[in-house]
């Protein structure tokens, strides 16, 4: 089996909230106020060198949406704005860049509509590697209609996008023939057994004409594919439902990690109001998406570290690292 070293990069991030109150303590103490904006985190001492190239790109403030390396360029690919100041918040535009610095917009209007919550891989169907754009939440920019989607999409150059698969609803979210609408999943690409799959992990949605209370719903399913049109169910073991998760592959033997996220309350579960299945918070493997085993070594590291969402992981040098995110 092969063995990966496992490493936390901890970058701590502080948000400075001021009351009304505290400001005018600050006024009386006579001490001088600090911004959001102006506030620097604390000195990064890592394992990493951290250069920042531009604090402005040429695309707008964002987050929830997708970023990838294709073709030796960076892409981002739509997200949300919620301080767009006209407009629908949800983007649909594609981007890339070759150093980070200078960036190019190969289209305001993806057809695929403004989204966030989607995944992002570049994946070779037999016809060559290309960029696809996985489920997500999707706004109509015209009538303004929302909807959590699993729609496909792919290109070659980020401008000419080709559904493969369009957007399904069923009436039951245990269809064996199709994912489930849902947004904030990961997606990933491993290659078992001579065989290069998409794998889709996880995720969260809402049903369709539900009381609200009762509308969201958290998966642990694992679905795969080798052309992202047509899917497979996987009975795989529970390894927890979540969304908003970190997932990486090992590229030299296909070992499927994933790790946090949030989750949903299992009602008929025992201490569901911390985590919905024993070993939730562990690092999760896995080399086939069928059987997942739960890393419990405490004494590599203390995993508490992990218990983060919205994060990602990735392998270098044989060590994979989890990156900063919010505490879940």
């Amino acid at each position: 089996m092969h063995s990966i070293s496992i490493k936390v990069e901890i970058k701590i991030m502080k948000r400075i909230i001021i009351l009304p109150i505290v400001i005018l303590l600050l006024s009386f103490t006579g001490c001088e106020y600090e911004s959001y904006e102006d506030y620097n985190t604390p000195p990064y001492d890592g394992d990493f060198t951290w250069t920042q190239v531009t604090e402005d790109a040429d695309w707008s403030n964002r987050w929830d949406h997708a970023a990838l390396s294709y073709n030796d360029k960076l892409w981002v690919m739509g997200g949300y704005n919620p301080g767009g100041f006209s407009g629908d918040s949800y983007l649909s535009d594609v981007w890339s860049s070759s150093d980070g610095i200078e960036w190019e917009q190969h289209t305001e209007t993806a057809p695929w509509h403004g989204r966030r919550g989607h995944s992002a891989i570049v994946f070779n169907d037999g016809s060559g590697p290309a960029m696809f754009i996985i489920g997500g939440f999707e706004v109509e920019e015209t009538t303004g209609h929302r909807q959590y989607t699993n729609d496909v999409w792919k290109s070659t150059d980020g401008e000419t996008w080709t559904q493969v698969k369009p957007r399904t609803y069923h009436n039951t979210i245990d269809s064996l023939n199709d994912w489930f609408p849902r947004y904030n999943h990961a997606c990933v690409v491993a290659d078992h057994n001579g065989t290069e799959y998409i794998y889709l992990i996880g995720g969260f949605t809402q049903l369709e004409d539900h009381n609200a209370r009762y509308a969201s719903v958290y998966f642990n399913d694992v679905w795969r594919s080798t052309d992202a049109v047509n899917w497979e169910k996987l009975d795989n073991n529970d390894f927890g439902i979540r969304a908003d998760h970190a997932a990486t592959v090992d590229p030299s033997t296909g070992q499927i990690f994933i790790q946090g996220g949030i989750h949903g309350v299992i009602f008929e579960g025992e201490n569901n109001g911390s985590q919905p299945i024993e070993d939730w918070h562990f690092l999760w493997s896995s080399y086939d998406g069928i059987t997942w085993t739960q890393e419990k070594d405490y004494t590599d590291f203390d995993q508490g570290y992990l218990w983060r969402a919205g994060h990602g992981m990735f392998i270098y040098n044989e060590v994979l690292y989890a990156m900063p995110r919010r505490s879940n």
